[in-house]
Order: structure tokens, then sequence, then C-alpha cells
């Protein structure tokens, strides 16, 4: 991932603090190309919804410049960059790796990265260069 889009993903999950921000990233083959902040319809601190028209466009928009989804981001504004019970509950997509930043200390975001797999949650590399 590019500084420029790690940032990006950051200002967005900044925006949405106290609650809970989302969004996807896309690119091609391991590397992110592009940063898709989604509004999370639950408005909620503990939970997050994509808006699903938004969701849908971005990936319509991706699709067609033919990349694909590599990561689906979100925010734990209190908790850590860990998946929660919730989160791997509803990791509906597989090919994806989950992104997640916590917001615990708001000046140092951390942010790890996951693949859930039927439930298996395992940890992969979340590089910024």
């Amino acid at each position: 991932m590019r500084p420029s889009d790690y940032q990006e993903m950051l200002a967005h999950v900044r925006q949405w603090y106290p609650l809970e921000a989302c969004g996807l990233l896309a690119g091609g083959g391991q590397t992110v190309n592009a940063v898709y902040p989604i509004d999370n319809i639950l408005r909620s601190p503990t939970a997050y919804e994509m808006e699903p028209t938004q969701q849908l466009n971005a990936m319509l928009d991706f699709e067609a410049q033919g990349e694909s989804l590599l990561a689906i981001y979100h925010s734990h504004p209190q908790g850590p960059a860990s998946p929660s019970e919730t989160d791997i509950e509803k990791a509906y997509y597989p090919e994806a790796v989950y992104v997640i930043i916590s917001l615990r200390e708001t000046s140092k975001p951390t942010a790890a990265a996951y693949t859930i797999i039927n439930g298996l949650v395992a940890s992969v590399a979340l590089k910024v260069e």
C-alpha cells in the first residue's frame, strides 16, 4: 500500500471517529491502487455496515478498471486492531484481507491485517511503502 493510500484510509476513519468507519481497498496482485471510503449506515461506535449503493458503485468502478477487491477496512474507535467476534462472523469475503485500524490512541492509530476464512483468523503483513 502506498503511503498516500494509507493516509487516505486513516483520514477517513478519523473523520468518522468516535464511530466505526469502513471502506474497500482495490488493486492488482497484492498492490493497493485505490481506496474507496464507504459510509457506515449503522452509525455505531461498535459495528459497521457499508452503505449498499456506495459499496456496489465502488465494486463496479474497480472491476471496470480491471482491478479486484483486495481488502475491506474498518476502524475500532476504542478497541484493538484485531478482529472482534462479530468481525469474524461477518467475514463474507474470504478472498479479501481485513484491515482493522485501532483509534484507541487517536494521535497514534495502529493498523493490522488478517485473513478470515471459515472462522479462522490469520495475521498477514500490511506493508506501507
